[in-house]
């Protein structure tokens, strides 16, 4: 995505999500980040995510979505 002359990238870190490894999606389209490291942790995570209760299995889905739309520079990167 372009605005105002910079592109907008985003950026989802596994670590942020609570699981210990370096697995990192950067895309500029957030709807296809969310989808690659969904994919990734029902893949790579997927015995220690379903232990988990739905609660926690929707904070991780959520926070996600938090991640990707926060303007800090920790989900959102201007290049």
């Amino acid at each position: 995505m372009n605005k105002g002359g910079f592109t907008i990238v985003h950026i989802l870190r596994c670590k942020d999500l609570g699981f210990n490894d370096d697995f990192i999606v950067i895309d500029n389209d957030p709807k296809k980040a969310k989808e690659r490291m969904k994919e990734h942790v029902l893949t790579e995570h997927k015995e220690e995510f379903e232990s988990l209760s739905d609660f926690h299995q929707e904070e991780i889905i959520s926070k996600m979505d938090f991640l990707l739309t926060r303007g800090c520079g920790c989900g959102v990167l201007k290049l």
